[in-house]
């Protein structure tokens, strides 16, 4: 009995390890932004453009001529601000037309508030996103735009108890 136990153990255990998992399609409820993103970091980092960067904390600016190791660290806080998450269906209004997509928060307690995509032909001229990070510790709010080919701005402001505030502006300007 004890080996049929130990037989039947083995063979549970083992067909785990075999069994094939089903992945759930992603469902898009809005405009992909971690996915517009994403694609566009692989593609430059494959083009390996150089850029002119500025960057600047509490207006004290630094400028250099660059080219970016990884653009989806680049890009990070535009995958970031992503709101196709399945809890967030219905947590956006959504406004548009044939040259503007704009997406609104209903619950302010969302990190992403509002996110503006201006349309061209059908295809994205210019992205604003804004975000919004309120706690005990610290406030923050981001203000991100970027154009396909041209520029890309960060501008953070924030302020941390204990430490102050800080403004933080972030230009990255396609040669």
């Amino acid at each position: 009995m004890r080996s049929f136990l130990k037989g039947f153990l083995l063979i549970f255990l083992l067909s785990g390890c075999f069994s094939k998992a089903k992945e759930t399609p992603k469902v898009i409820f809005y405009f992909d932004l971690k996915g517009y993103f994403t694609q566009l970091a692989n593609q430059l980092n494959q083009q390996n453009p150089t850029i002119n960067k500025s960057v600047s904390k509490n207006d004290n600016p630094e400028s250099k001529s660059l080219k970016i190791n990884n653009w989806n660290e680049e890009f990070a806080l535009f995958v970031n601000a992503d709101i196709n998450k399945a809890a967030w269906r219905d947590s956006y209004s959504k406004d548009s037309s044939a040259t503007k997509i704009i997406y609104t928060t209903k619950n302010p307690d969302l990190k992403t508030q509002k996110i503006i995509i201006d349309l061209t032909n059908g295809k994205p001229s210019h992205f604003y996103v804004e975000t919004k990070i309120d706690n005990l510790l610290y406030h923050t709010t981001e203000h991100l735009e970027f154009y396909p080919d041209s520029l890309y701005e960060i501008k953070k402001s924030q302020k941390v108890i204990l430490l102050g505030n800080n403004q933080y502006k972030i230009i990255g300007k396609f040669k």
